[in-house]
């Protein structure tokens, strides 16, 4: 039986913390602390997600049960399977790669129906991302990212901008658009007045020395840009 989306009653936009780490002690003290700070939605990392597997996603959901738990599976094959491992683990928002094959995304999408998630799709290294977007929203993603991943930020010494596909995707898309890569205090409140509705935050927080701190001053400049909930709820 399908059971009833949790539904979303906050305001956009939302701060994910994405815990890109290997060690569950370091992930569970930096989600506890940013969760703290106001941090809404707590990632379980695709290398942390390898390094503990599905304990990543339960131990999360346990230690934060008002939190929302994003699964970043990437996923590129077997999306059924893959999907429903980590619903199964607790997960509230499972991603799948946006370089999956429509099929996949198709099958990940039905699995999401059945346990009333949501699927976030990752144009990460898609070559044409305005097109791809427009494709995957058609397929069922419930959010779109658009993510510049670190080794890329560091090969081009750039982070993501402010850019015409950013901008062409939050004017046009009718789902949440979310943004990863590089996303400090000074750039969140930018991205958010160009229509981003989930900022994805990793190395600001996971690599200081005080999370919470880093995780506060990330949500106190996105005090002035809510955005009232509208039809492009999760």
């Amino acid at each position: 039986m399908m059971t009833k989306k949790r539904a979303w009653n906050g305001k956009w936009p939302i701060v994910q913390v994405a815990l890109d780490l290997i060690r569950m002690e370091d992930a569970l003290r930096i989600a506890g602390a940013a969760h703290r700070a106001g941090v809404e939605w707590v990632e379980a990392g695709t290398p942390l997600i390898k390094s503990e597997g599905m304990r990543s996603v339960r131990e999360l959901k346990r230690a934060l049960p008002a939190a929302v738990v994003v699964a970043d599976m990437k996923t590129l094959d077997a999306g059924a399977i893959e999907t429903e491992i980590a619903f199964e683990a607790g997960a509230d928002i499972v991603s799948i790669s946006g370089l999956a094959h429509d099929s996949t995304i198709k099958d990940s999408a039905r699995v999401r129906d059945r346990y009333a998630g949501r699927l976030m799709v990752d144009l990460l290294m898609t070559s044409s991302p305005v097109l791809r977007a427009r494709e995957v929203e058609r397929l069922g993603a419930d959010i779109i990212c658009l993510h510049t991943g670190v080794d890329a930020q560091k090969s081009m010494r750039s982070k993501l901008k402010l850019s015409p596909a950013l901008s062409t995707l939050a004017r046009t898309l009718k789902v949440p658009l979310a943004a990863a890569g590089g996303i400090n205090p000074r750039l969140a409140p930018r991205l958010a007045a160009a229509g981003v509705r989930v900022l994805i935050v990793g190395g600001w927080i996971t690599g200081s020395t005080d999370p919470y701190r880093a995780a506060l001053e990330v949500v106190t400049r996105l005090g002035g840009t809510d955005v009232e909930e509208d039809q492009r709820s999760v």
